[in-house]
């Protein structure tokens, strides 16, 4: 949803900052007025989001994420909902990286969801320095998308869907299932082909596996 009530935007934003920074960066943020400290902006992109089992998500697993992320020229969100949330200019970027997580990044079975549309993007203001954070629209759609996605797959919303069809049809092996609401096509799932040794043999040697 975009937040037409800015009461509820800041409680976002809120909800995102204790989640990863200190309280004492919410409190420079959050006891001062918002003109001072915030700027708010509609931008359009696709937007990945992953999450991976609670014992799974250690600090190897998250330098892997966001190796392929930079490889993929993806966008790191500093305060996601979940595990992560990677934003993308192109959606074939946004799916060739989520084929590339399930496939190639060690045992770790991804929840991973793909959206594409619009959100808000809030820059903060902290000593100096900007801090942008997605939040709203796309992007909460995308976090939902992940939180119901099962452990190993991908799934697309409809819109990005539509704008990825002619590049899904051409990954081998991999079994897609569209949600129907009615006549209405919904979530598409995608369930890729078991890893080949080649290809984790190959990306053992990004020190990736």
């Amino acid at each position: 949803m975009q937040y037409e009530d800015p009461s509820f935007l800041l409680d976002a934003l809120s909800q995102r900052m204790l989640r990863h920074l200190p309280a004492s960066a919410w409190r420079k943020v959050f006891l001062k007025p918002v003109d001072e400290v915030m700027h708010f902006t509609t931008v359009h992109g696709t937007f990945l989001a992953a999450a991976a089992p609670g014992p799974a998500w250690t600090g190897a697993a998250q330098r892997d994420l966001e190796f392929l992320a930079r490889s993929h020229g993806g966008e790191i969100d500093p305060c996601p909902h979940d595990a992560a949330l990677v934003s993308f200019d192109d959606p074939h970027h946004a799916l060739a990286m989520a084929i590339e997580l399930q496939q190639a990044v060690g045992e770790v079975r991804w929840q991973v969801g793909i959206a594409t549309g619009e959100c808000t993007l809030a820059t903060l203001q902290m000593e100096g320095t900007s801090l942008p954070v997605l939040v709203g629209g796309a992007v909460d759609r995308v976090e939902t998308l992940t939180r119901h996605a099962t452990a190993g797959s991908i799934r697309l919303a409809p819109e990005t869907f539509e704008l990825l069809h002619d590049a899904v049809v051409r990954i081998a092996g991999c079994m897609v299932m569209t949600e129907y609401d009615g006549d209405e096509p919904g979530v598409t799932s995608l369930t890729l082909a078991p890893r080949s040794n080649a290809f984790l043999s190959t990306f053992a040697g990004l020190g990736l596996t």
